[in-house]
């Protein structure tokens, strides 16, 4: 109740002198700064949290136009891809999606140094043809995707997306600098799975949060030992892992 009787004071005495006094002044000034000390932490995290479950939710929509591509039986154009770009724009060019944000993370260290313009669509139709959008081509994607994967693979524990910065030798984000850093640094990043659902891990080193790996149903450290032999991680700029063949 301290703040709103100062305010009442200063409202009160300046009716009578016209004029706040320098105290008043002051003791307004320091209420304002400890409220703002103490809400923009709040408000800061609660910002990051929105911003992460975008990404999230845009993760699972890419689980989710993968599986329709794959009923359709496009995966062999999937495949063919040599980077997540190319990979993103057959989800475009069949119709499935073709929304850049959901390959763009809007708190990613490098499209908040991107220079180019953000992309609204990943491509478009002109004169009947499909095409890529050109700002999209080379732009600093958020995401890796992973091609080549079974349809045998188990939906449950087969990733086929993940922020960018997984270090597979390590199984921990790598941090926020260079072309392939984590986007959230080395606190962590996001893996979507094939039936959808997302998970944050601060690593996959720790034994409570490995991976299964693919072929002998035990826990792994490596996301390229939870897939099948000869898929291939794709970052913006090429192929990031291909998993051991067997």
């Amino acid at each position: 109740m301290f703040f709103p009787f100062a305010l009442y004071q200063c409202v009160r005495r300046s009716g009578k002198k016209n004029a706040f006094t320098l105290i008043e002044m002051l003791t307004v000034i320091s209420i304002i700064g400890i409220l703002a000390a103490i809400l923009m932490p709040v408000i800061s995290n609660a910002i990051g949290e929105a911003k992460k479950l975008k990404v999230s939710k845009g993760l699972q929509q890419i689980a989710m136009a993968y599986a329709s591509l794959s009923l359709k039986g496009f995966t062999r154009e999937l495949n063919s891809c040599e980077n997540a770009a190319q990979w993103a724009g057959i989800f475009s060019k069949y119709g499935e999606l073709n929304a850049a944000s959901m390959f763009i993370a809007g708190d990613d260290y490098l499209v908040e140094t991107e220079r180019n313009p953000l992309p609204k669509s990943i491509g478009f139709v002109k004169n009947g043809t499909w095409q890529m959008n050109a700002d999209f081509k080379n732009f600093p994607l958020s995401v890796t995707v992973i091609s080549g994967i079974s349809s045998q693979a188990r939906a449950e524990t087969t990733p086929i997306a993940y922020t960018r910065g997984l270090d597979n030798n390590t199984g921990k984000w790598r941090g926020a600098n260079g072309n392939g850093g984590g986007i959230y640094g080395e606190t962590g990043g996001f893996i979507v799975f094939l039936d959808g659902h997302v998970e944050f891990y601060s690593n996959i080193s720790d034994e409570r949060n490995m991976l299964i790996n693919y072929y002998t149903g035990e826990k792994t450290s490596k996301i390229s030992e939870a897939v099948n032999s000869g898929a291939r991680a794709l970052s913006w700029t090429g192929v990031e892992w291909e998993a051991e063949k067997k």
